[in-house]
């Protein structure tokens, strides 16, 4: 065999091998949805398997809907832009590198709402097609405030703004438990991002802490805020009239037991205070105050005649022993009461 002829034999025999493996290999894409947040960068992963060179292959990144329909063209180990869909311009790229390697993935940068969707790759001369879906996310975090706040209930407010997909809203107790609470509702902006909001109802617990929670199930992602409500306490208005109220019924409570106590304490310092303001006594408490009251006038009255020619000073004297019967006859008075409230106790 002449070297020419043994060199075509071994070419043919490469391309051969070539052919059967690409014949074996099969283009596979992830099975699990890729989740990204906007403006995050994120990977398509696609590759061959078992894996060979891609590197000669034209590798072609498409998504249905789109005009033109082409994010990614490669051809001839390099990008042509004049195929690809302006709205992807300067965010995608192949691991050149990793062709060899018989790895097609592609990068996109900056992930935006409008890039989620399914994808297809494609290798046009191996006739190998995979799909793959990506789901891009936007979150914030909730705001929570008390917007009643009474003896009996509290009620809270929970908003979040700028959310994709479409999550839901859900209070828990200071224990974790689900709380009740109203529809949750839901705005779509012309971003096409959703506003949510949603209230609850609930009774002041002793621990007072509440969460709500913001969560969507397709990307994995939850946002939560705590909310603390302070103790309820009323105002002193109110303690004032719990108070007054108290008083009144623990006098008619008193009164209802208890007798009412003659007041018999007076100024002391009055002159005109006189006896005729304590209780009238029955029995013999009666006489003696007219005892007291007649040996009083008559005293008076002797000082008085028998004494009309006195000196200034001996009228200042008799007026001041007068002063001193009286309130020793007031003090008896008292002594008396005093002993019949003591009877009536211990019957």
């Amino acid at each position: 065999m002449l070297p020419s002829d043994r060199l075509s034999f071994i070419i043919l025999l490469i391309v051969t091998f070539e052919v059967c493996v690409a014949e074996q290999s099969e283009l596979i894409c992830s099975h699990q949805p890729i989740v990204a947040l906007a403006g995050d960068d994120v990977i398509l992963p696609c590759y061959l398997d078992p894996p060979i060179s891609a590197s000669s292959e034209t590798v072609v990144w498409t998504k249905p809907g789109l005009d033109p329909k082409y994010i990614h063209f490669h051809r001839d180990g390099r990008l042509i832009y004049d195929n690809q869909n302006p709205s992807y311009n300067f965010r995608t790229r192949l691991f050149v590198d990793e062709l060899q390697n018989g790895n097609v993935s592609m990068k996109i940068f900056n992930a935006k709402i409008s890039d989620a969707g399914k994808y297809f790759c494609i290798l046009e001369s191996m006739l190998e097609e995979a799909s793959i879906q990506l789901t891009v996310g936007v979150i914030s975090t909730p705001i929570t405030e008390v917007i009643l706040h009474n003896f009996k209930d509290i009620v809270l407010r929970c908003e979040s703004k700028g959310w994709y997909p479409e999550p839901e809203v859900v209070w828990l107790d200071g224990e974790g438990n689900l709380l009740s609470a109203g529809p949750t509702e839901t705005v779509r902006g012309p971003d096409d991002l959703y506003t949510v909001s949603s209230r609850v109802t609930v009774e002041k617990r002793h621990s007072n802490n509440f969460t709500c929670r913001v969560q969507q199930k397709d990307i994995n992602q939850t946002r939560e805020t705590h909310i603390y409500v302070p103790g309820i306490k009323r105002n002193q208005k109110n303690e004032n009239e719990q108070t007054e109220k108290e008083k009144d019924e623990q006098q008619d409570v008193e009164k209802s037991v208890i007798p009412r106590k003659p007041n018999y304490m007076k100024k002391q310092n009055a002159v005109e205070n006189t006896c005729e303001d304590l209780p009238i006594l029955k029995g013999k408490k009666e006489e003696d105050q007219r005892d007291q009251r007649d040996k009083m006038e008559r005293s008076q009255r002797e000082e008085t005649s028998g004494t009309g020619n006195n000196t200034e000073d001996e009228k200042q004297k008799t007026l001041e022993n007068t002063k001193r019967q009286r309130k020793t006859s007031c003090s008896d008075g008292e002594r008396l009461g005093r002993r019949e409230e003591e009877w009536r106790k211990s019957l």
